[in-house]
């Protein structure tokens, strides 16, 4: 991440190297308008984007949603407070469910009514104990539908405003191109930019074999913007509305950069140093022994940063060898040449505003974990959190108990939010965490131990330490296209329930244009779909009754090991199972053909309350691979029809970063 000046002709004291004739460049002002440079093109960025951010933040909601984290007094249908059984939590997954036919009070003019269905939960789901905690309650109601309902909808649904892959969509299927894993030509063009901009800047009437001293420049001049891009709440994120995940490839490639200027730097030094035999002359120097020491930091970091250790040792060796590091390489370069202070301090400033942000975006509260056995997960449940983030979006937590351990207690974690804000079911903020390493199952056996106590009184509630909440949508607004389509593999449904519940919710709400949904989920082993049976089921019966129309295809790849177990699964109508991978081409041209159905009829139907038809917003979570295979799907639309509905958007959550 970080490197090490020498000294140079700008007023410093560092050892000769040779120097190379030809006209005098200034370095300072050279890499000080190279960041000038970089600040433009991120300008540039900002405004391509802005019309966009404007038209999100003309709703109020935007302003608070998407944020901070916090708790507000949820209006609307009552949750029902009592404590639930587990049977309870089989027969019906939503608390007001267990009442079919109560009435509640009729808020802001809206009529609501519980009612009971054929395809109900009790009907389609199955007995386990995990049942519907998979993912979070929602309240099925009816909302009546009169031309006052269809009036309030076109005064209330949000604004749309296409994004650049809706106009420019053949660019944008170029540059979604993956190249190699984790790497598409767009941020292959980003990285290939910023290659280019740092070569001009080393090599611009410099011979890095005799001048040495600009790659020293070079490096660190490029200090803050490696630090920006690293912090979770970055500056450049804010602006253009990108989640930190989506921009720390550029983050790990800057610092790679910064690092072969450095080597780059003291290589050269030390060749010139060799060659006329002062070496342990020039390296006496305290300067030049700062240097060495920032040189070591800045390869350790590189060595340390790469797959193998940020994959598999991620909190043991990965994040403290970086706080170590930095810290010293920081100290260490302020030493060697006085050039490096500011870019030092702004770099320290941008740090310390994500510390800032990230201690006002985190709030301890009392946790209840509800162990999965059926889906291998844990439930983490914080009642007293109810608001503050928008579908998609992600939170990091650390389980503030012993039972963790002496170290995982401290150790931060992100994970999808699973629950709908404001919802009022009473459910609050709600993580659903799959078994997949030592710190997941710490909190799994955690949650078995409280579970089991819980029978003793004993108790099952933890305190936690929540932040965030990060990425998500950014600018784009789900509820303001015509048509949603979302695919998951494994535990990624958790962010395909959470965003088609939110588009539930705002459907009833009369805040969402949304006319078809589709959920397909890929899993590896049909026994997955078991538990969710009375979730999804509930689901369906709740979307005849709305504005929207919902299906849900689940797709597994492995054949179970008792057949006849299938035979036995009851699904309702509108959730399919199906042994094969999802041919998403299908898929997403229904979505299309179902989201203009309403606009069979033309301009009459315009005329009765419709608006033209905005798109369809087609969102992924998963394996990487199956990115690749929703991205062909969408480049590979046709044209004419895309054009028809309004446009195809994508939206990737991507596993791991």
């Amino acid at each position: 991440m970080s490197v090490f000046a020498a000294a140079a002709t700008n007023g410093s004291t560092a050892a000769p190297a040779p120097v190379a004739a030809g006209p005098v460049v200034n370095n300072t002002e050279l890499v000080f308008n190279v960041d000038l440079f970089l600040l433009c093109a991120v300008a540039i960025f900002v405004l391509m984007l802005l019309p966009r951010a404007a038209v999100r933040f003309t709703h109020k909601r935007e302003w608070t949603n998407g944020h901070f984290l916090h708790s507000v007094a949820v209006t609307g249908v009552s949750a029902i407070m009592r404590r639930p059984s587990k049977r309870d939590a089989v027969l019906s997954p939503f608390p007001a469910a267990h009442f079919p036919g109560l009435k509640h009070p009729q808020p802001e003019g809206k009529q609501f009514e519980l009612e009971e269905t054929e395809q109900g939960p009790e009907q389609w789901g199955s007995t386990t104990d995990a049942s519907h905690t998979y993912a979070s309650h929602a309240d099925l109601m009816r909302k009546a539908s009169t031309a006052t309902g269809r009036e309030r909808r076109r005064q209330n649904v949000p604004t749309h405003m296409p994004g650049w892959s809706t106009m420019l969509p053949t660019i944008a299927a170029f540059l979604r191109t993956t190249v190699r894993p984790g790497l598409t030509i767009g941020k292959g063009l980003v990285e290939l930019t910023y290659f280019s901009v740092m070569l001009y800047a080393g090599l611009y009437k410099s011979n890095p074999f005799t001048q040495p001293i600009r790659a020293g420049f070079v490096a660190v001049s490029q200090i803050p913007m490696v630090v920006a891009l690293g912090t979770k709440n970055n500056i450049v994120g804010m602006l253009i509305g990108f989640g930190y995940e989506r921009l720390n490839y550029l983050h790990r490639f800057a610092g790679r950069m910064l690092v072969l200027a450095a080597n780059v730097h003291a290589i050269g030094y030390f060749y010139s140093w060799t060659a006329s035999g002062n070496f342990v002359k020039y390296i006496k120097a305290p300067d030049m022994q700062c240097a060495l020491v920032a040189l070591i930091a800045t390869d350790m970091l590189l060595l340390l940063s790469t797959n193998m250790f940020r994959e598999k040792f991620y909190n043991s060796i990965f994040i403290p060898s970086h706080i170590i590091f930095v810290i010293t390489f920081l100290v260490a370069v302020c030493y060697h040449v006085s050039f490096a202070v500011p870019y030092v301090l702004f770099a320290v400033g941008f740090y310390g505003l994500d510390r800032l942000m990230r201690l006002v975006k985190s709030r301890i509260s009392t946790a209840r974990l509800r162990p999965l056995p059926d889906l291998g997960m844990t439930r983490v449940e914080i009642p007293a959190i109810n608001a503050g983030w928008r579908a998609g979006q992600h939170v990091r937590i650390r389980v503030l108990s012993l039972g963790m351990g002496y170290r995982r207690w401290a150790e931060a974690h992100p994970f999808t939010i699973a629950s709908v804000s404001r919802s009022a079911s009473g459910e609050g903020l709600v993580l659903m965490v799959k078994k997949a390493g030592d710190w997941t199952n710490k909190l799994f056996d955690l949650a078995q131990r409280a579970d089991y106590g819980e029978a003793n009184r004993i108790g099952s509630n933890v305190r936690v330490l929540i932040e965030g909440p990060y990425g998500g949508p950014g600018h784009a607004i789900f509820g303001s296209f015509s048509g949603a389509m979302f695919v998951a593999g494994g535990s990624g449904v958790t962010f395909a329930l959470a965003a088609v519940q939110d588009l539930m919710k705002k459907d009833l709400e009369y805040k969402s244009r949304v006319r078809a949904m589709e959920l397909v989920w890929c899993i590896q082993d049909p026994a997955a779909l078991q538990p969710l049976i009375p979730l999804f089921s509930t689901l369906i019966a709740q979307a005849q009754h709305s504005y929207a129309t919902l299906r849900i295809s689940v797709f597994y790849t492995r054949a179970p090991k008792n057949p006849e177990v299938i035979k036995s699964y009851r699904l309702p109508p509108g959730l399919t199972l199906s042994p094969t991978r999802p041919k998403l081409p299908g898929i997403l041209s229904g979505v299309v053909d179902r989201s203009a159905a309403l606009f069979s009829g033309g301009g009459k139907e315009r005329r009765r309350g419709g608006t033209a038809l905005t798109g369809v917003i087609v969102g992924v979570c998963g394996p990487a691979s199956l990115g690749d295979e929703v991205r062909r799907a969408v480049a590979g639309f046709p044209s004419d029809r895309r054009k028809a509905i309004g446009g195809i958007e994508l939206h990737e959550e991507a596993f791991g970063w």
